[in-house]
């Protein structure tokens, strides 16, 4: 694996990475972190996955990312 790109955003930390077979999206904001595949064979260029990233998904996404870090037990007293 190795990466390809880091996307610029105000509010998460985005790295663009490849393998042979997939793109993989590495999400991550705060101590909170996703990761999605993208298999080459629907998305066959770097172009066709960042169009995925939307204001709409991303926004989602942080607000997913929000619960998750309010149902963290090490976040918890």
């Amino acid at each position: 694996m190795r990466i390809v790109e880091q996307i610029p955003h105000s509010k998460f930390r985005i790295v663009l990475y490849t393998t042979e077979v997939y793109f993989i999206i590495e999400i991550e904001a705060g101590p909170m972190r996703q990761a999605y595949k993208y298999h080459k064979d629907k998305y066959p260029d770097v172009p066709s996955v960042k169009k995925t990233l939307t204001d709409e998904w991303l926004e989602k996404l942080r607000v997913g990312f929000n619960q998750m870090y309010t149902d963290w037990p090490a976040n918890s007293n």
